[in-house]
């Protein structure tokens, strides 16, 4: 490791074509030295291929670049470019060593937070300038150095030492440094783009004052049409009028840009919307989202949602619609959902009227009208007791707390979390209900055989019964969403349990996920059985499921 280091020096690691030459190439020990750092990395990357799921990682990328950058010490370059090119080999290398040191060893210490790690001194640790990873990472036992004000830290935060910043500037400027005469000058600059006046004026100044070229902002026209709502038609054999140009800025920000819907891989970055499990996270960025992949209708199980779409609370475009659908989610909390189940717009609907009334037979012939009516159709009870609401009662109940309707036009975002929470957790619970009876190939067996069932579905929520509202909240994370791996493996082993039934279960979660096993196979269990329900659910819909999310953010 120590040529990760190694900064050559031209007297005595440097073989010149020629006497006095500043071409030529690295002695052969040295260029020894820095192969085995390749080797060291691309054997440590093949193991790290083995245990993996994916194939596509951009670690084995890294690699092939590396070997790239040092096939380039195969041929003579200037001395300034060798300097160069070791520094980007050495960083090619450690981003691989330190990525993968990650996978393996931090992460894993960052998903269970119950203990704190000493801290490893070989590592040249984390830079950041946010306090909350700082704490975080260095709980995994990382070295982390915090790039900040000093009067800005926090009086309980143990500094070891403040240091000044201080950049590399010795390999910055050691490319201009000319080894014979032994002070720093600029080799030739070369100007891409139009030879004009600005590049004539930028070669010519030193390298040290070097600024960037300015740019003119481009001058682009848009052909901007007039409206011809209410004109008279223009007839082919008259003059057209001319259309306007329009400078266009291209620093303008884009205006009417449409709040409306999100990507439902993602998660939601939003105050109202609580944070969501790590493992679930990794499953849908990872999940194969092709098309092909979806069965056909016939084999296909009901597409629709139990509860509403989270993101329906998240992406609302006025304080008013939010208080509408706030309001009437909390006056009717939805025990049973209706089959078929109903689809966003469904719930959409349902959650943003006033239900002052039923539509009209004139308004029946409208989409609106028709909207109402189907939602009308599929929640009678519910329309029912929201009429009664916006007729009279002036506050909403959660929690054993009453609320005014009049405050949540601009309610607290915590409020909002918790709803937002449990509508989550009990739609993951409904959406692997209704999954596993499609999957399960016993489900028709027996009585005792679907009672021991639906036990080892309950042990996953811990909660003999899977529809409740009322329950009051756990003082941390708990289940699937533990912080403590002791604490989250029974849950996992019971979810594990449950996909194992499933058609297209990967051999590879055979084991059971107790704790005899050694800690990081576990942990990777657990990501891979997140990763098979998610694209199971995928499989059986066409779209991606309501995964757990936090009560309380991890720090």
């Amino acid at each position: 490791m120590t040529y990760a280091w190694f900064r050559p020096n031209f007297s005595s690691d440097f073989v010149p074509l020629a006497a006095g030459s500043l071409f030529g190439q690295l002695k052969m020990d040295i260029l020894g030295h820095l192969k085995r750092l390749y080797e060291k990395a691309n054997k440590r990357v093949s193991s790290y291929k083995i245990t993996r799921m994916h194939k596509e990682d951009h670690v084995v990328g890294w690699v092939h670049a590396m070997c790239a950058v040092y096939e380039r010490f195969q041929q003579a370059m200037a001395w300034h470019d060798i300097v160069i090119v070791v520094a980007e080999y050495q960083h090619r290398f450690l981003d691989i060593w330190a990525v993968l040191d990650y996978y393996e060893v931090i992460e894993l210490r960052m998903r269970f937070v119950d203990t704190t790690h000493k801290v490893d001194h070989k590592w040249m640790g984390c830079f950041t300038q946010d306090v909350a990873i700082t704490t975080k990472v260095h709980a995994a036992g990382v070295p982390v150095w915090l790039i900040r004000d000093a009067r800005l830290i926090p009086s309980n935060m143990n500094i070891i030492k403040v240091v000044s910043f201080t950049p590399p500037n010795d390999l910055i400027i050691g490319m201009y440094h000319d080894p014979l005469k032994l002070f720093a000058q600029p080799f030739d600059i070369t100007a891409r783009g139009p030879n004009n006046h600005w590049h004539h004026e930028a070669a010519r100044q030193p390298y040290s004052v070097f600024e960037k070229l300015p740019t003119q902002k481009p001058q682009v026209e848009l052909v901007m049409r007039e409206s011809l709502v209410g004109k008279a038609p223009i007839h082919k054999g008259k003059e057209k009028k001319k259309v306007k140009l329009a400078p266009y800025d291209i620093t303008a920000p884009h205006q009417n840009k449409a709040a409306s819907g999100h990507d439902k891989w993602s998660n939601i970055d939003h105050p109202y919307m609580p944070p969501m499990n790590s493992f679930f996270k990794i499953a849908l960025e990872e999940a194969n989202k092709e098309f092909l992949h979806i069965k056909h209708p016939r084999d296909q199980m009901d597409d629709g949602y139990s509860l509403p779409d989270p993101g329906l609370f998240i992406n609302i475009l006025s304080p008013q619609s939010l208080m509408k659908y706030l309001a009437n989610w909390l006056e009717r909390v939805y025990v049973e959902s209706p089959r078929p189940l109903p689809r966003a717009q469904n719930w959409r609907d349902v959650l943003i009227s006033q239900h002052a009334q039923g539509p009209s037979n004139t308004q029946m012939s409208s989409k609106t009208g028709r909207s109402k009516a189907a939602t009308a159709t599929l929640f009678p009870k519910e329309v029912t007791a929201l009429r009664a609401l916006w007729a009279g009662p002036t506050k909403v109940h959660w929690r054993r707390k009453d609320i005014a309707i009049s405050t949540l036009d601009n309610p607290p975002a915590d409020l909002v979390c918790q709803i937002v929470y449990k509508i989550c957790e009990q739609s993951f619970q409904y959406e692997l209900l209704d999954l596993d009876e499609h999957l399960w190939h016993d489900a028709r067996k027996d009585k005792e055989a679907r009672k021991e069932r639906m036990k080892l579905l309950h042990s996953i929520f811990l909660s003999k019964l899977l529809r409740v509202w009322n329950r009051d909240f756990s003082q941390e994370n708990d289940r699937l969403n533990a912080p403590s791996f002791n604490a989250a493996l029974p849950y996992f082993e019971s979810f594990h349990k449950v996909l194992s039934t499933w058609e297209h279960f990967p051999k590879s979660l055979d084991q059971p996920l107790d704790a005899t096993r050694h800690e990081h196979d576990i942990w990777k269990g657990m990501k891979e059985c997140c990763l098979f329900y998610v694209q199971s659910y995928f499989d059986n819909t066409g779209r991606p499921p309501i995964v757990p999310y936090l009560l309380y953010l991890v720090m």
